[in-house]
């Protein structure tokens, strides 16, 4: 492969001199089904892992439809596993991650209950965040705490796509809630009273909220949802669901100024949230629609706006890289903004592995030079559910792959 510049200099994209096979015109987003665990008597999947990659740290495993959460070193080799037995419903640990906190380290991962309520989504989890520390003790569960604004109260279950610790009694949370509205615009709804199910999130500080935010406060956003992932994403007269998913947040970092940068899937779109305001939070858009929806956005070349993206990180103030799903283009790629903040303007640069596309979930983090650990989450044309990829010389240092393609990943995350 060869990296070329655009010709405006808009950006630089991926030349793959190999040709890519076309894909199936659909793809399931979520399988729900009964995922067997046969991996030599531990409850884990049956998996095989192919390569070896020189870095330090390890590879975090989680499972969107069995209990298994897995930390990996650089040979594949397992350092820590947790296993929950759950028969025959799917559930997942999700978000399997590493906190460093000063010197301390701790982990955490989403453990859904199956006695709350999904909205009929196959893509949200609710349920707890479990915190552990550095030996892996679970040290305590976290659910939301009463909203200021009578939002949810003490307990509510959390959703298990993100969560951030700022120390161990100060973090951000996120969360589904489905509710009726009254400020759709009109022409894009066409009943009293419709219900939607909104993204909400929580800022907790020693047991006290001091940060909230929700979609719906926004009418704005109403006009940017897309239905490339999802086709009833914008259903709000509720004809094909009884609550449209019409935002689905997956992913948030913080940035230099301690802003929060979040992902939406079914905006297209990543979003900076001011935590210091209760207010006028949504700061600026990152793709997503062009259409002027009184949201400032950052310009940029089309051919970079993404599709049912999964994963947000943050590099200094410049560089925003994505997980791009790519559903409407059916081809997954790692997708690298560069802001220029003087300009408004957006740059991207897509690093592409031929012949991958992932309908759901994923995620990638950078390691070193230009590699990178890739989660495939979702992957539609085979089990493969991790890579360690080198794009410099277009070589999988290391894959993970499974046996059972139903039971696939919600993240593979990369921690020094």
């Amino acid at each position: 492969m060869r990296m070329e510049a655009n010709e405006d200099g808009s950006g630089i994209i991926i030349v793959l001199l190999a040709a890519v096979a076309v894909m199936a015109a659909a793809a399931v987003i979520y399988h729900d089904a009964t995922v067997p665990d046969t991996e030599n008597g531990t409850g884990l999947p049956e998996y095989t892992i192919s390569g070896s990659a020189d870095f330090d740290g390890n590879i975090y495993v989680s499972f969107v439809y069995s209990k298994n959460i897995m930390m990996l070193d650089k040979d594949g080799d397992v350092v820590w596993y947790k296993h929950e037995d759950t028969g025959d419903f799917p559930a997942g640990f999700w978000d399997f991650k590493k906190h460093v906190i000063g010197d301390t380290v701790y982990y955490s991962y989403h453990d859904q209950d199956i006695t709350c309520d999904k909205f009929g989504l196959p893509g949200f989890a609710p349920g707890d965040r479990v915190i552990l520390d550095g030996n892996f003790n679970e040290i305590k569960r976290i659910r939301f705490e009463d909203s200021p604004r009578g939002i949810v109260e003490a307990g509510h279950p959390l959703d298990g796509h993100d969560f951030l610790m700022i120390d161990p009694d100060h973090y951000i949370m996120s969360g589904y809630i489905k509710d009726t509205v009254d400020n759709i615009p009109s022409d894009l709804c066409h009943i009293e009273n419709p219900k939607v199910i909104y993204s909400y999130l929580q800022e907790v500080d020693h047991g006290e909220v001091v940060w909230e935010w929700r979609s719906i406060d926004y009418p704005a956003i109403y006009r940017m949802t897309q239905t490339d992932a999802t086709a009833n994403a914008n259903d709000f007269d509720n004809v094909t669901t009884d609550a449209p998913d019409y935002v689905h947040f997956n992913a948030m970092r913080l940035d230099a100024d301690g802003h929060l940068i979040c992902s939406f899937r079914h905006l297209d779109s990543v979003l900076c949230l001011d935590r210091t305001t209760d207010t006028d939070q949504i700061l600026w858009r990152l793709s997503g629609t062009p259409e002027e929806v009184g949201i400032p956005r950052f310009d940029m070349d089309d051919q970079f706006i993404t599709s049912g993206q999964h994963y947000v990180t943050v590099e200094g103030p410049e560089t925003i890289r994505v997980f791009n799903n790519g559903n409407a283009q059916q081809q997954t790629c790692i997708r690298i903004f560069t802001l220029d903040w003087e300009h408004n303007k957006a740059t991207a640069q897509d690093l592409v592995v031929p012949g991958r596309f992932s309908s759901a979930c994923g995620s990638v983090e950078h390691i070193t030079g230009n590699i990178y650990a890739i989660g495939w989450g979702c992957a539609s044309n085979d089990t493969k559910c991790m890579s360690v990829y080198d794009f410099d010389t277009g070589t999988e240092l290391m894959c993970m792959e499974l046996a059972n393609g139903q039971n696939f990943t919600y993240r593979c995350a990369y921690y020094p």
